[in-house]
């Protein structure tokens, strides 16, 4: 008797539907042209969160190219941990995950003498909280908030700063920042990559 097939991977998060952006993932020039006009403007991070949280589709760049994906805005893991973003994206073995934590635009990722400045820890002290509680909680995640295969291990995005704020003998410093699961960016990489371009740190 032949075994049955594996069941394919579900391609919904029903708790999720209005957060949901389809294929259609190509950011227009004049979204990301007001995301630079609020970024100038901005003195925290605050309307940067706003003004993503209606447009979406400008962190596409964060994720794989290609399908369709969903954006949560601040959602809650628990009673106390809510990442500003928190994406997912369909693929061919079900959802990939990405977490996003937005800092001050106008607060440097390093100090002068090139040490992460005290921002920067507690982002990275927040994405590790996130991943604990995941690990720890990952079947009432996957069931009860309907994070369908979340896992702790999630890539993770901590956008802080602006590029001129760099100093470029710290830029190596700046580049280790960066590990396998959590990317350091300044909102000026954020945008260009919003623009289709990439630079190789800031």
């Amino acid at each position: 008797m032949k075994s049955a097939e594996p069941s394919a991977p579900k391609r919904t998060l029903d708790k999720w539907t209005a957060c949901f952006v389809g294929r259609d993932r190509e950011p227009s020039a004049a979204a990301v042209d007001e995301f630079d006009r609020v970024l100038s403007d901005a003195a925290d991070e605050r309307p940067l969160q706003t003004f993503l949280a209606s447009h979406p589709v400008l962190l596409a760049p964060l994720l794989p190219p290609g399908g369709a994906f969903w954006c949560l805005d601040r959602p809650r893991f628990g009673a106390e941990w809510i990442p500003d973003f928190l994406l997912a994206s369909v693929t061919s073995v079900g959802f990939l995950w990405v977490l996003i934590e937005l800092e001050s635009p106008n607060r440097n990722a390093l100090t002068k003498g090139g040490l992460p400045a005290l921002k920067l820890a507690e982002a990275q002290r927040q994405v590790r909280d996130w991943r604990t509680w995941l690990t720890d909680n990952v079947a009432y995640a996957r069931g009860q908030l309907g994070l369908t295969d979340i896992e702790g291990t999630c890539r993770a995005y901590i956008v802080i700063g602006r590029r001129g704020g760099l100093d470029p003998k710290h830029a190596k410093t700046f580049r280790a920042l960066s590990t396998d699961h959590t990317t350091v960016m300044s909102y000026d990489r954020l945008r260009d990559a919003m623009r289709g371009s990439e630079v190789p740190y800031g």
